[in-house]
């Protein structure tokens, strides 16, 4: 699974999905994190052009967030990509909730308590 997390700073999940400075991309393989790349939206927000922002995560199966508009929602969805939802802002944190319920792969998915 390929999956990418909105961030500022590679650390920390960024508050707002809309206006994060870019992804931290992971490829996710047998429960474990095999690579990560962090990619830096320089076109501007996402509010500008939501659907040239997501060019930077075509190839993503899931995108994890904690609060993401339903416009933006059912643009990911007819991209095909799954929304992770997670309520953790540190992305360590985040992607380790995840892997510990790895069972419950369907899109819509809140990876913690």
């Amino acid at each position: 699974m390929k999956a990418a997390i909105p961030t500022n700073d590679g650390i920390m999940m960024a508050a707002s999905f809309e206006q994060a400075r870019g992804f931290l991309v992971l490829n996710i393989e047998l429960g474990k994190v095999v690579k990560e790349e962090l990619i830096w939206n320089k076109a501007g927000y996402i509010a500008d052009s939501p659907e040239n922002y997501l060019t930077l995560i075509n190839d993503c199966s899931a995108v994890f967030a904690d609060i993401i508009g339903d416009s933006l929602k059912n643009i990911l969805n007819k991209k095909g990509i799954a929304l992770i939802q997670s309520r953790d802002s540190i992305i360590t944190n985040a992607i380790v909730h995840y892997l510990e319920h790895e069972g419950s792969k369907a899109a819509d998915y809140c990876c913690c308590p």
